[in-house]
């Protein structure tokens, strides 16, 4: 026998392995894009931003957006339009990042109808209340929180939640409420000349059950139907008188010194649940002071 025939016999012993199976994924990227119609390559930029296209139509569309400046631009709108689609944020954010997308969106294109200026303090300490109590857990809002003021010369202590300071705000804002015809959460009969600090009181009692996270929606609702109603009723209702029980206040004061207790019992809240929250802006914190020292 031999060599080669040697080989041979050793070859015909040897077990048989089957070679792998080639599969269309080893040889996606070596298959031409499909040729597609420029009407359908725009239909797809939207599911493209997404990142919800085949590989194939991946490449079809981007090898389009080298050629066509209109879908180009479009596809770059899109995508920075899905950085827009996620669940809201927490305040970790650049506190500042909600007044330049406000002011980018304005600049664009102006808002038909504005929110005054004076409005804007309370407008912006309201929201970012909501954003530290949409990310707080169900047990933070039963958190303590000592909230104090003052009383003829004399400062007042009063042990409360964070549930309860909610309801505190969506009391005294009330008054405001009242002062622009709108619904008193203390209801139609509540004495005009009660405190902000016996309406609190008398709002506190009025529960069914221990303030919970449930006032959230009724306060953040009450904020809204505010600034909404300002910013319709027009400049006469700047001056419109707001009682404060033994005081009052012209309306675009009485919004800037609601925007100021938003602050303050934000703070005592963030506090009470360990949470990192900033001052107001530096124009919004000069309303405040000077309405202060007035």
């Amino acid at each position: 026998m031999t060599a080669a025939n040697g080989e041979d016999d050793d070859l015909a012993r040897a077990p048989w392995i089957p070679a792998p199976r080639e599969s269309a994924d080893d040889h996606a990227e070596l298959a031409e894009p499909p040729a597609l119609s420029h009407t359908v390559l725009k239909s797809l930029l939207g599911a493209w931003a997404l990142s919800a296209c085949s590989a194939a139509e991946t490449r079809a569309v981007e090898d389009h957006l080298t050629a066509c400046a209109p879908c180009a631009d479009e596809a770059l709108r899109l995508r920075d339009a899905v950085t827009l689609l996620h669940e809201d944020r927490d305040l970790d954010l650049d506190p500042l990042l909600r007044s330049r997308v406000l002011e980018n969106c304005l600049g664009r294109r102006p808002a038909r109808i504005p929110v005054p200026a004076w409005a804007t303090p309370y407008d912006a300490e309201t929201a970012r209340l909501d954003a530290l109590l949409r990310d707080i857990g169900e047990s933070e809002w039963h958190a303590p929180v000592r909230l104090k003021w003052y009383e003829d010369d004399r400062q007042v202590r009063r042990k409360s939640t964070v549930a309860g300071v909610i309801g505190h705000l969506l009391a005294v804002d009330g008054l405001v409420s009242g002062a622009l015809g709108l619904t008193d959460p203390l209801g139609a009969d509540v004495s005009p000349e009660l405190t902000p600090a016996e309406r609190t009181e008398a709002f506190w009692e009025s529960l069914d059950r221990p303030p919970n996270r449930s006032l959230r929606g009724p306060w953040r609702d009450q904020s809204h139907t505010l600034i909404r109603t300002v910013s319709f009723a027009g400049r006469e209702v700047a001056d419109l008188t707001v009682t404060y029980g033994d005081f009052a206040l012209p309306l675009k004061d009485a919004l800037l010194e609601r925007a100021f207790e938003c602050w303050l019992h934000a703070d005592d809240i963030a506090n009470a649940v360990a949470y990192p929250y900033e001052p107001p802006s530096g124009p919004h914190l000069h309303g405040m002071i000077d309405l202060a020292a007035r």
